[in-house]
C-alpha cells in the first residue's frame, strides 16, 4: 500500500477537491479556536478588548460560513429528505456538539469555583466561555466538514 498524499486517503483512493477544501477549513477552524482559547486564557485582562481575539471572531465567522456552505446538504436539509445514514450522522454530530457544550460550560464553572478569588481568572472567564461556546456551536459542522460521505468513496472506485 502506498503512502497517502494530500490527494489520497489511507487506502490510496483519490480524495475529491471539495472534500479536501472542507477538511482544510475544518482544520483551520480547529486551529483558530485553539488559538483563541489560548489567547483568552493568557491575555492580560478581558480578551474581548484585544484586537487578536476580535480578529479571531471575524475569522471564525468566515470559516463558519465556508464550512456551512460545504456541509449544507446534510446540515440544513429537512429530516424527511435525509436517508437513514445521513439522519444518523447529523444526529450524532449534533449530540457531540451538545456534549461538548455541556462539558465546556462545566469546565468554566469549575474554573470559576476554584479561582473565585483570583481577579485575573475572573476577568478571563467571559472570553474563555465565549470561545468554548463558539467551539461547541461549530463542532458539528467541523465534524461534517471533515467526514467523507460513503457515496463519494463508492463513486471514486
Amino acid at each position: 500500500m502506498s503512502q497517502p498524499s494530500a490527494r489520497t486517503d489511507l487506502a490510496g483512493r483519490r480524495v475529491p477537491a471539495h472534500v479536501r477544501y472542507r477538511r482544510a477549513a475544518s482544520a483551520a477552524m480547529a486551529l483558530l479556536l485553539a488559538g483563541m482559547l489560548v489567547f483568552a486564557l493568557t491575555s492580560d485582562g478581558n480578551a474581548f478588548t484585544h484586537a487578536p481575539w476580535i480578529l479571531g471572531l471575524f475569522l471564525w465567522l468566515v470559516l463558519w460560513g465556508v464550512l456551512r456552505s460545504g456541509t449544507r446538504a446534510i446540515a440544513e436539509r429537512p429530516a424527511e429528505r435525509l436517508d437513514e445514514r445521513e439522519r444518523e450522522v447529523r444526529d450524532r454530530v449534533g449530540f457531540i456538539g451538545y456534549q461538548f457544550a455541556i462539558a465546556s460550560g462545566m469546565a468554566v464553572v469549575l474554573m470559576l469555583v476554584v479561582f473565585q478569588n483570583d481577579r485575573a481568572v475572573l476577568d478571563r472567564a467571559p472570553a474563555v466561555l465565549t470561545t468554548l461556546m463558539l467551539a461547541a456551536s461549530v463542532l458539528p459542522t467541523v465534524i461534517l466538514g471533515w467526514a467523507r460521505p460513503d457515496e463519494e468513496l463508492d463513486a471514486d472506485d
